[in-house]
């Protein structure tokens, strides 16, 4: 999903905290170097060389952190878990554990597990400190919340993320929910920069059957299907839809 992807490419460089720097070496370089130009496939095939040749070096967790970012980035939360849990498992520094959990937010979360997400979002918050970022992790703790029908505690969640963070990026999702009058969820089915856009891929929905909408947000169009009162109801629409060869993401 689109949206997703975006979402994980900002986790990629949110809730990280950086190794510190150990000797100079080329597959350690090239693959920071793959991470922070977004060339992810690089990235993880990059530290996956390193770590094989360097398996008892103190950045092994830190390299495996960026290899689950990756996969996050690539849409591919299921390989990411795995990693995760090797961090995990390891016992690292407690900073490295609340990226991991962070991490493993993120994967939870583009798996549809809004429960385990959550989980792992207050495991984040309270071990990380400053070693994480906490606007991010609200914001998307406050998501799982919602997408749980629970959306008071989430509001709160989002309430924080803005007193705290008022010129986060995500501040201004935040105030939209907050400021949203009705509790639903809609099927997102497309978000353009050129209106023309979003009206093509409106008509191409009202011929499969759907009475979309259009919604700015920002300086996007949004294409949008639906007013449904649970996340779980708009997500098996939104499953038919990308059966169909659209691609979706549901939001509130």
């Amino acid at each position: 999903m689109k949206r997703f992807l975006l979402l994980a490419s900002l986790a990629a460089a949110g809730c990280t905290s950086t190794p510190e720097s150990g000797p100079k070496d080329s597959d350690w370089t090239n693959a920071e170097a793959a991470y922070l130009g977004g060339e992810w496939g690089s990235a993880i095939s990059g530290y996956e060389r390193w770590i094989a040749a360097n398996s008892s070096d103190r950045r092994v967790n830190a390299a495996k952190l960026r290899i689950a970012r990756s996969w996050l980035s690539l849409g591919k939360p299921g390989n990411a878990l795995p990693v995760l849990d090797e961090v995990l498992n390891s016992g690292p520094a407690s900073a490295l554990v609340a990226d991991a959990h962070a991490a493993r937010g993120m994967a939870y979360h583009g798996l549809g597990s809004p429960p385990k997400a959550e989980a792992e979002f207050v495991d984040a918050l309270r071990i990380g400190g400053d070693e994480v970022r906490r606007d991010e992790c609200l914001y998307y703790l406050g998501l799982s919340k919602i997408r749980q029908g629970r959306w008071e505690p989430g509001l709160t969640d989002l309430f924080i993320l803005l007193r705290e963070s008022p010129d986060s990026p995500y501040a201004p999702k935040a105030k939209a929910l907050r400021a949203a009058p009705d509790h639903i969820f809609s099927i997102q089915a497309g978000a353009f920069a050129d209106p023309a856009g979003a009206r093509r891929r409106a008509e191409e929905l009202k011929a499969k059957g759907y009475e979309p909408f259009l919604v700015p947000d920002g300086a996007l169009n949004c294409v949008r299907i639906g007013r449904f009162t649970t996340w779980r109801e708009a997500q098996d629409e939104a499953k038919i839809l990308e059966a169909a060869g659209i691609e979706t993401t549901v939001v509130p």
